[in-house]
């Protein structure tokens, strides 16, 4: 539906225009360049005609959720238990609501970084990852389970993971890594220029906050450009899997 508004070979050409197309090998050498201003300022320009798309990528994200819920919550018999469900009942309904939410959000995530890259993509690429999801499923247990251990070694470790691995989900979908090596590629480049990273992260956080606080008629702005300021700092430091 969005796709009727953009110019692709404007967008195409961008990235090669500034030379911003990192690549796997290039991001773990840390041969990148990365800027703040500059990478949210390139979000903010052009998340101007994708706000659509990414909203119906939101909206189909929320119904899947609630679908998935639903299902989870028949199945497993915590909707029928009349509010005297067992543990064994709750933690089968949780982890089936957890691990299909995996593919959901990496598709979210794609939807920025294609977006970022001037490629084809519409809402529905939500909904395109499901056929990853078991390495998506390890990918995130295993950042949980390390961040959680980081936290509990005097917490800075855990926080210089939690920005670390950044890229650990869009790596396993979009340049089809394996779990470990995505979390290690995402470690290796992220870490040449951590601080950055953490202040990039901050603002997005911060541009959020403000977006929900002004009556959450800002999200309407602020999503959109969280997500597609995510994918131009995705392809400046690890391009396109097309892309030597």
């Amino acid at each position: 539906m969005s796709d009727m508004y953009k110019a692709p070979q404007a967008e195409l050409t961008n990235g090669e225009e500034h030379g911003d197309f990192g690549s796997v090998e290039k991001g773990i050498a840390g041969d990148y360049s990365f800027s703040i201003s500059e990478t949210v300022s390139e979000g903010w320009r052009l998340s101007k005609g994708k706000k659509r798309t990414v909203w119906l990528g939101i909206l189909l994200y929320v119904i899947a959720l609630i679908a998935i819920t639903v299902v989870a919550g028949f199945i497993t018999g915590v909707f029928t238990a009349e509010g005297d469900a067992s543990f064994t009942q709750e933690l089968i309904y949780n982890l089936i609501t957890t691990i299909i939410g995996f593919p959901l959000a990496a598709g979210m995530t794609m939807i920025g970084i294609k977006i970022a890259r001037g490629e084809d993509t519409s809402g529905t690429e939500v909904l395109a990852y499901f056929d990853k999801i078991v390495p998506l499923v390890i990918v995130n247990f295993l950042m949980a389970i390390f961040i959680f251990i980081g936290l509990l070694l005097l917490v800075l470790p855990g926080i210089y993971l939690m920005v670390a691995y950044l890229f650990a989900i869009p790596l396993v979908v979009d340049q089809n890594l394996g779990p470990w090596q995505a979390l290690e590629a995402s470690r290796k480049a992220v870490t040449k220029r951590w601080f950055s990273f953490l202040g990039f992260l901050i603002l997005l956080l911060l541009i959020g906050l403000a977006g929900f606080l002004a009556v959450l008629i800002g999200m309407i702005w602020a999503l959109p450009l969280l997500f597609i300021a995510i994918g131009v700092a995705y392809r400046k430091v690890f391009g396109s899997p097309h892309r030597a």
